[in-house]
Parts: C-alpha cells; structure tokens; sequence
C-alpha cells in the first residue's frame, strides 16, 4: 500500500463485489445494467474507504456523466467481480474517475468512467469539492499519473 505524506492511502481502490443469480439475464451472462450497479457499489466502498478516516464520509454528490465500454461478459461461472477505481482527473467542483470491472479470473470486462460532483443539497447546485476531500482525490490522481495508465486497458 503506497501511502504520501499526509498519511493518504494513494493506490487505486479496490474491492471485491458479490454476483447474484438474478444478475444474469437468459443468455447467461451479467446483464449490462447491472455493471452500473457494481459500478455504484464500489463508489460508495471507495467513498467510505478513503474519505471517513478523515471525517470527510458523507460528501453529498451527484453523478453527473457515465460513459461505458463493455469489452467481455462476465459469465454465469463468476460469482464475483473485483472492481478497481483510479482518479483520473479532479477540478473545483467535479472529479473523474475510471472504474475497472474484472471478473473471477481476472479479464476485464468493462470499464467506466464516471464524472462526479459535489453536491450541495439544500440549494441543488454544484459547489467546490471541500479541501480534505481534494487532498484525498489529488493523492490518488497522482499516484495514477507518476504509475501511467491502467495495465489493464
């Protein structure tokens, strides 16, 4: 585990995801919606991995685009995938991230990038991402940077 100065945890998350029966559509693989469900579910494992040490865990925020490429179905002999996520870009008010889906034998099967936007509630508009919560995204972007690209892509 690489860790910076301030303690932050700066390599790619990564969590491992349950695939349930009702997951597989009748041609025997994960049906493409549920991809955005693991996606989500990793979302919120790397918000509360890398966000509440600090105090940070309950940053309202909102999808704001989702682009996805399926490359490979995950078949019915998964019965879980590992979900990575790196940091790929962080501004004032949004961050980008790329999530990696990879099945039991660890072929990627998607990946997803994912534009997220802090969120003030009580006012439903964008605001600028708090500074604890920069350092954390910025730590990890660039760890992504100095490392290059995802070796699975």
């Amino acid at each position: 585990m690489t860790r910076t100065s301030e303690g932050l945890d700066a390599e790619p998350f990564r969590c491992t995801l349950q695939v349930r029966w009702a997951d597989f559509d009748q041609f025997g693989h994960v049906n493409n919606v549920k991809f955005i469900e693991y996606a989500q579910e990793a979302r919120i494992l790397f918000v509360r991995s890398r966000f509440s040490p600090f105090g940070l865990g309950n940053l309202p925020q909102v999808v704001r685009r989702t682009e996805i490429d399926h490359l490979r179905p995950v078949l019915r002999d998964s019965t879980s995938v590992d979900v990575e996520i790196a940091v790929e870009h962080v501004g004032t008010t949004s961050y980008q991230i790329r999530q990696t889906i990879l099945d039991a034998a660890g072929e990627v099967c998607c990946i997803l990038r994912v534009v997220l936007v802090a969120y003030d509630t009580s006012t439903s508009t964008a605001v600028e991402i708090p500074q604890g919560v920069r350092h954390v995204l910025e730590a990890a972007h660039q760890h992504a940077a100095i490392t290059g690209q995802d070796p699975h892509e």
